[in-house]
């Protein structure tokens, strides 16, 4: 039997290694602030790659005698899903360990329902949190407890928190947020590389003079690749003997709107089906079948949406741009501007939408795939 080749194309996960195309530039820029102290916010779509550059930077810092700590935060729902985060970031980490051993007992007493055991050969922790009983003011106390450590990592701290935005949608009038930033300002040696796809939450955090992280860290849009990553694509497929047309990956770029993570997983069902030369018509075809592989979850979605909600979004994917116009706005069933504004404004909350800075009458989608299911649908 003829052995199986290795796959040069990686999605769904983080990438690192062969599979990831270093942002020189942008690691050299984000690095120096973080160095000299500046907070960063990287702002871009999810499954842009936010991810696995943070990753492939904290391992850089971690390397040059940082310590460094990652810490996700897109599936927190509650106070207590933030606390349970920080902790499974930093159970591995020996400084902290240590730390929680000394000055970390009286938090233990004081908290006893945060619990730590240390196996006396090895030194790994085990927690038991014991947090489904406790009270919110409790895990409030615990989260600020375990903030106040974060310093005790090390000399120089390098801490990512991906996703940050989510932190703003806890309804608790901005406690965790204004919590989280005086905890930031307090520790010296400590940098924050925070995360974000939400671009208008975001915006608003760092540019209303009401919230706490008005103008507290450096903003920087996330850049798409440029040709370079058409070159990788390409070199990436010819280190297994497929041919591909330049014109063909570009094609998938501007499809995608130029998504690593759909770019890659749609190469990676080509190599897959076997595919020897790579050309547009062979993209069209593996990108419509990856789409149908996502159809019921589409479905499903656009069935959870208001009639209204769903006719803005078949306007949003076919038409693209001027969508307040008044022809559209019949030819879509929508009363009007103001009825679509409404439903704008509920699709941007429940992360399907977002509008771009260019003005009024231009969204993006989240997921560019299903923009395109919803084209090849309607």
């Amino acid at each position: 039997m003829k052995k199986r080749q290795m796959n040069p194309f990686k999605f769904g996960d983080p990438v690192e290694g062969d599979f990831y195309l270093p942002r020189e530039n942008l690691s050299k820029l984000v690095s120096q602030f973080l160095m000299n102290h500046i907070n960063v916010v990287l702002i871009g779509p999810r499954r842009f790659g936010k991810t696995s550059f943070a990753l492939n930077l904290l391992a850089y810092f971690h390397e040059n005698s940082f310590s460094t700590l990652f810490v996700d935060v897109f599936n927190m729902t509650s106070h207590k899903d933030f606390l349970h985060q920080m902790l499974r970031a930093l159970h591995t980490k020996k400084t902290w360990l240590d730390n929680l051993k000394g000055m970390g007992k009286s938090l233990i007493r004081t908290r006893p329902k945060l619990n730590a055991a240390f196996d006396p050969i090895s030194g790994q922790p085990s927690f038991s949190l014991g947090l489904d009983t406790q009270e919110d003011k409790d895990i409030k106390e615990q989260i600020q407890d375990v903030l106040t450590l974060l310093e005790s990592l090390g000399e120089q701290v390098i801490i990512v928190i991906d996703e940050f935005q989510k932190i703003t949608e806890i309804d608790d009038n901005g406690w965790l947020e204004a919590t989280l930033r005086t905890h930031m300002q307090q520790m010296k040696n400590t940098s924050f590389l925070l995360t974000g796809s939400r671009r208008s939450i975001i915006y608003d955090m760092l540019n209303n003079s009401s919230r706490p992280f008005y103008r507290s860290c450096q903003s920087i849009e996330f850049p798409a690749f440029g040709e370079e990553f058409t070159n990788w694509v390409i070199g990436r497929f010819s280190s297994i003997g497929v041919s591909c047309d330049r014109d063909a990956v570009n094609h998938l770029r501007k499809l995608v709107q130029d998504t690593p993570n759909y770019v890659q997983m749609v190469c990676f069902h080509l190599v897959a089906e076997g595919k020897t030369t790579i050309r547009v018509e062979e993209i069209d075809s593996a990108l419509i079948t990856v789409v149908k592989q996502n159809a019921y979850a589409y479905q499903t979605l656009l069935n959870s949406l208001s009639l209204m909600q769903q006719r803005v979004l078949r306007l949003a994917a076919i038409e693209g741009r001027q969508i307040f116009a008044k022809e559209l706005l019949v030819k879509y069933e929508i009363s009007g501007s103001p009825a679509l504004s409404s439903a704008i404004k509920a699709l941007k909350m429940k992360g399907i939408l977002d509008e771009e800075e260019t003005g009024k009458g231009t969204v993006i989608f989240d997921d560019p795939l299903f923009a395109i299911w919803l084209k090849l649908t309607f």
